[in-house]
């Protein structure tokens, strides 16, 4: 099977049966080309189909599932990649339609003929004011991030969340240190430079990403766990010491638990919490790797988990809408809607309620998204302030890196990807008050 046709087949299986990228792409043999295809074809849906519709007259829907899979996979390569020849595009789309839907090679073939043929304005989709065909977002989704950040701001974020944010690496400081990291990735060929603001952290250069970084002897080894920037900082903001006991909420795959280990020197008494219980396995095998033993896992729903106010720091990486990482998650981009968020909001606040009760006086809360929605991030805190007095917000701008200081002040901090180099992420600190 050649890339396209393995691009065509994964893509089909996103659009047309629920299968989840990552998860697709991550069978052993997948090239570059077929990776880069099937992210920027997800990423660029709704521009691909506002622009199939001007150049056809139709609603995407109104093809066939197999035709409107490779319009759009033809006319990404056409506008978006700067690797493939519109020719190219033509032709191998032509191709995939005679293999899979030979009747309809002839309209895929008229239709993306129209797509190059678009002048060069009608290509630039900045040049169209609708979001859909502008940053490839559902106008709903927009309107959330615009009611977020104001008219301004808003195409900024979304211009910036059309791109994978740098592919960040967290070095495990129980076992080596950032600079000993660095020289044993370059030794095994992947080019490495200093993270936007976390210390313990590595970036991987673009030109030598490699999907097999987690096949390299260094991850092996257990001298790296991969994680953003944005979820390392929440638990620089916990700031854990040894001795203390810790609940992880939602804790799944293990980045924040194994790293509030790591800072604690190995010596907290971490509990982690997962709905799911293939999920837990995975916080398992990375403590196991990390070298971590002060970690115990139990499956459990943490909007009715139960426990004494005893924890001095309960985090909760809360299930969300997942808008901040949109770049590097395509996938979310094209499920999302604004009931879902609606109700996942509904569902932040059991959460936050329920394991409120387990944080004893003068303990910590860190609440965290990977979302850039104010309702999911600044309201719901305020919301959660409002029902539960014998809670505070706490300044930690002392422990910011210090190009983020002055940001925490106020308890909470959102990096955004148009201005931090990383994946959009919310952080709050509260504090249970002394009775």
């Amino acid at each position: 099977m050649d890339d396209r046709e393995t691009s065509y087949s994964i893509l089909y299986e996103c659009y047309e049966e629920g299968a989840f990228s990552n998860l697709a792409l991550g069978k052993s043999g997948i090239s570059d080309f077929v990776r880069a295809s099937v992210y920027g074809t997800l990423t660029y849906t709704y521009s691909e189909d506002y622009i199939i519709k001007l150049v056809s007259g139709k609603d995407i829907e109104s093809f066939d599932p197999v035709v409107r899979t490779i319009l759009r996979f033809g006319t990404w390569q056409i506008l978006f990649s700067d690797k493939v020849p519109d020719y190219a595009a033509v032709d191998t789309s032509v191709r995939l339609a005679k293999v899979h839907k030979p009747k309809a090679s002839g309209l895929v073939n008229a239709i993306l003929h129209k797509v190059v043929m678009l002048p060069s304005e009608k290509r630039d989709m900045s040049s169209y004011k609708s979001p859909d065909a502008a940053f490839s977002l559902k106008p709903e989704i927009y309107g959330v991030i615009k009611k977020s950040y104001g008219k301004e701001r808003a195409p900024l974020i979304a211009k910036a969340l059309l791109s994978p944010a740098p592919l960040s690496i967290r070095v495990n400081t129980l076992k080596t240190d950032t600079p000993s990291l660095r020289k044993a990735l370059e030794s095994e060929g992947f080019g490495t430079e200093p993270a936007s603001f976390m210390k313990d952290a590595l970036i991987l250069r673009p030109s030598s990403f490699s999907p097999s970084i987690n096949n390299s002897k260094a991850y092996a080894d257990g001298l790296f766990i991969v994680q953003g920037e944005g979820a390392q900082l929440a638990s620089v903001i916990a700031d854990p010491k040894p001795g203390m006991k810790i609940l992880d909420c939602c804790s799944a795959p293990g980045g924040k638990t194994t790293h509030i280990a790591q800072m604690s020197c190995d010596k907290a008494k971490i509990t982690a919490l997962d709905i799911n219980s293939s999920r837990i396995k995975l916080v398992e095998e990375n403590a196991r790797r990390l070298g971590i033993s002060g970690i115990s896992t139990q499956v459990a729903d943490s909007s009715s988990y139960e426990d004494d106010k005893a924890f001095d720091i309960v985090l909760v990486d809360a299930p969300c809408s997942g808008l901040g990482i949109m770049g590097g998650k395509p996938d979310i981009r094209l499920t999302i809607t604004y009931d879902r968020i609606e109700q996942i909001i509904q569902r932040q606040k059991l959460i936050l309620d329920n394991i409120a009760r387990s944080v004893k006086p003068g303990g910590k809360l860190v609440y965290s998204t990977c979302t850039i929605n104010r309702s999911e991030n600044e309201d719901q805190v305020f919301d959660f302030l409002s029902r539960n007095n014998d809670f505070e917000l706490y300044d930690f701008d002392n422990l910011l890196p210090e190009s983020l200081k002055s940001r925490g002040g106020e308890g909470m901090i959102t990096l955004l990807p148009d201005e931090d180099r990383c994946e959009g992420f919310f952080i709050s600190g509260l504090r249970r008050k002394y009775d």
